[in-house]
Parts: C-alpha cells; structure tokens; sequence
C-alpha cells in the first residue's frame, strides 16, 4: 500500500475513526493490525519475515537484560545481528555478491557458475531491519530498558507510516510513545496536517513531474547531450529525489503527529549547504545518526588520529553506499561522499580562516557562501549522477553511463537544447530550494495565522490538483 494510492485513503477513512473512539490499549492493538494490513497489501508472504525479526529481537532484548553474564549477554546480541543482518544480507545482496563473483572468477580464467536465485527484495527491509537492530543495540547499552509487552513492540518495528521508507527511528524515541497515554493537541493536529499536505506537494508535483524526464534521459549508456545540457537532467533527479523521499518522510511524520506520535526530522536543508558534513546532517537524517552511532563511533570514530578517523569515515560511506543499493554504482556512490568528508575534514581549518577574513565584509561573506553552496550543490549532483546510473540493470551500461556524462559537463551547450526544461526546473527546482529555505517554517504551521494557513493549504490543493501526478507511482526508496 503506498501514501499515494486512493486505497490508502479508503484505509485511513476506516482507521482513524476507530482509532480515536478506542482506549490507549486497543488503539495500540488497531495499529498493529493496521501496519500488519499496510504491509501486506504490498506482499503477505513477507509478513513472516517482519513477524520473525522482531520475534527474534524481543526474545534478545529482554535475554540481554535479564542475564548477569556479560559472554551470554553478547551471545543473545550475536543473534540478533545474525539475524537482522542475515536477511538483509540474503534478500538484498545474495545475487549480486554472487553474479560480482562469477565475474572476478571469470576474469581469472576460471569457469564459475554459482547459484543465482530470483529473491524478490521485501519492500523497506532495509529501515525496519536497521529500526528493530537498534533497539537490541541500546538494550546491551543499557540506553534503554526492553518492553514486556509484545505487542508494544511489534508496533514499534511495524509503526505503519514510517514502516517502510522512514525516518528509521531510535527505541528510546517511539517506543515510550507507543507505550504511553497520548496526549492530543489541536495544534499537533494542524502541524500534521501540514506536513502531509506539504509531502504531498512534493511528491505529486514535483517528484512525480519530474520522473518522466529523469526515466527518458537515464536510458542507455549516455544522458541525452554531448555537452553541459547534460546539467538539466542531473538538476531535475536532484529535484526529483528529493521530492520523493522527503515528501514521504513529511506524509509519514504528518500522519504521525495526527496520531499522536513525534517522529524525528529526516530533512533539513541538504541542497543550501556548503559542505559534505552539512550535507549529512541535512540529509536522510534517521539513516546519518544511525550509521554514526552504531557504525562510525564504535569503530573508533575520530578518537585515534588522523588515518583512523578518515578510514572510518570511508567505512562508513561505503556500507551507507551498500545500504542504498546491491550495486556497484552505489558502494561508489559511497566512496565518492566518504572522499568529500575526508577532503572537508582535511581542509576545513584553512576554509575556516578564509571565513573569518570574509566575514569582516557583509557583501563578500554573502557571495563566498552563494559560491560554496552552488559549488557543492554541483558536486551533490555528480554524486546523484552515480546513484542514478545504479538503477540500470547492465553493469557496463553503469560505467558507461557515469563516463560518458561526466566527460559532457564542461562542453558548453545550446540555449536551444535545455530552454523547455530549464522552465520546468526553474518552478519545480524554486520550489523544492523555497520548502528547504523555509524548513524551519513549514515545521510550526501551528504559530501561523488562521488566514495564513488557509491560503496555505490552499495553494497546496491547488498546486496539487493542477499539476500533481495520480499514477500511483511508487517512491524512489521502497526499493532501497
């Protein structure tokens, strides 16, 4: 079932008011019902899978912290990591690692031929695995305590707005809320319905506009110019990525606030930043938090000298790459950002310096800042370019595609050539720069005026009903 789709809303019609006739205790039980139906709409076979894992880590969490044994207490944490990790690694990588080994076999003159099988990748396999992990994580941590009741924390895996794309929430964060009484307030409801009115916008119109664009040009091994045109197309899936993916995280958090739930921010201001650091603080949050506290900190983070901070945070890059994706173009994806941390890690005491002496002078701190941004905006793309040419079934086709771009980039266009498009993206493109500008806004819509809100809300119906997309297309992440 995706947020999209007119059985969503025939579910929604359906749930909402049961759920707030109902007691805390059957509201909980509604819910879990509810995200059981949500994600078996998609496939009910994979409710098993959903059911086993956070069977496995319930039995793990509460073993964790009822033993006294600090061996037994990892042993139960083994498991659950075997577990997690072992689906993930089966469903979404068992047949890349083994077609990527034939090859190398290959080349080495060897004849290979290892099993290949047709495993179809369970939809948000990747965030509910990382979201029930964490928790036996935090519980070994002593951060925090397990729950006793199942069903609390099955709701907690399968919390069906946030299930399947995110934000992968913490247990220290949703969990006492699920657990306890809700307390509802108008102006939590008014924030929600914001928001998923603002997710919409960004998905119907935006991303979904600008898809068909995105899909015709990233076919073959070559976008469609021989020149610097080429940057319309790496500026429209810019737009479009970023429409999709926090257009659902805001129909996700929306839909949770009218529940009664607070989910974390997943976006910030990924495309106003200057730097690779900022952009991961900006940027698919829940996943950057994630990756530095279960995987950056403990392998040493920056506590152990130069060489050791910049492998970790290659590491890092490189399974977060792996992550997105059982590809090549996405562990390269990866090495490209890790090698933009290192390179600002390196050089950000000098740029730091220059910032100081510009400051002293309003007009050029101003313009040295546009340039930063547009700067690495530019090198966002590229990166996007990378992670766009993995969605092409043909490795060489990957390759190919990413070479014959980047060596376009430089080749100065027509005007001719990007005119129409370039109209499009300057709409769609404002608008996307305009949500994350007004980021901080668009999170209170409470604290505006009632006149305000209705010209808001609107524009968005209007923006929605003129230009949105209603072809049910799914989000860029459920196959992530």
């Amino acid at each position: 079932m995706i947020f999209n789709s007119l059985i969503f809303f025939a579910f929604l019609s359906v749930l909402l008011p049961l759920y707030f006739v109902s007691v805390h205790h059957w509201q909980n039980r509604l819910l879990l019902v509810a995200s059981y139906l949500f994600y078996g709409w998609w496939d009910y076979r994979f409710l098993a899978l959903l059911f086993l894992s956070t069977a496995v880590d319930y039995i793990c969490g509460h073993k964790i912290a009822s033993l006294e044994s600090l061996s037994t207490k990892r042993r139960y944490l083994f498991a659950s990591l075997v577990t997690n990790l072992g689906f993930l690694g089966f469903f979404k990588y068992f047949n890349f690692f083994a077609e990527s080994t034939v090859r190398i076999l290959e080349k080495m003159g060897f004849n290979a031929d290892l099993p290949t099988l047709q495993v179809i990748l369970p939809v948000g396999i990747s965030f509910y695995t990382f979201q029930s992990l964490s928790y036996t994580i935090d519980v070994y941590r002593k951060r925090c305590s397990p729950t006793r009741n199942f069903f609390d924390f099955a709701l907690y895996v399968s919390f069906f707005p946030q299930l399947v794309a995110g934000p992968i929430e913490r247990s220290s964060h949703l969990l006492p809320q699920v657990q306890s009484k809700r307390q509802y307030k108008v102006t939590d409801v008014v924030d929600g319905i914001g928001l998923t009115m603002l997710g919409f916008v960004k998905k119907l119109v935006i991303a979904d506009r600008l898809s068909p664009i995105v899909d015709a040009a990233f076919q073959g091994n070559r976008l469609p110019y021989e020149n610097a045109g080429n940057w319309v197309f790496l500026y429209a899936f810019a737009f479009q990525i970023y429409g999709d993916f926090s257009g659902y995280s805001d129909i996700a958090r929306g839909i949770s606030k009218i529940l009664g739930f607070d989910l974390m921010v997943n976006f910030r201001k990924p495309y106003l930043v200057s730097n690779a650091s900022a952009f991961w603080q900006n940027w698919h949050i829940s996943l950057s938090t994630w990756l530095r506290d279960y995987l950056y900190i403990p392998l040493g983070g920056s506590r152990k000298g130069t060489f050791s901070t910049y492998r970790n945070l290659m590491l890092t890059m490189l399974l977060g790459g792996l992550w997105h994706g059982a590809g090549w173009a996405f562990v390269i994806w990866g090495l490209f950002h890790g090698i933009l941390l290192i390179v600002h890690r390196a050089i950000n005491p000098i740029l730091m310096r220059f910032a100081n002496i510009f400051a002293r002078v309003p007009t050029l701190d101003k313009l040295q800042r546009f340039l930063a941004i547009a700067f690495f905006f530019h090198l966002t793309c590229i990166g996007w370019l990378i992670f766009r040419a993995g969605s092409i079934d043909n490795s060489s086709d990957q390759y190919m595609m990413v070479f014959n771009s980047l060596t376009s980039l430089l080749v100065t266009p027509t005007i001719a050539e990007t005119l129409q498009i370039a109209r499009i993206l300057v709409f769609l493109g404002g608008l996307t720069l305009l949500f994350q500008w007004k980021q901080e806004a668009f999170e209170r819509f409470q604290s505006w005026s009632l006149a305000t809100q209705v010209f808001a809300f609107s524009i968005s119906l209007l923006l929605i009903t003129s230009l949105g997309v209603f072809d049910g297309s799914q989000f860029i992440y459920f196959q992530f």
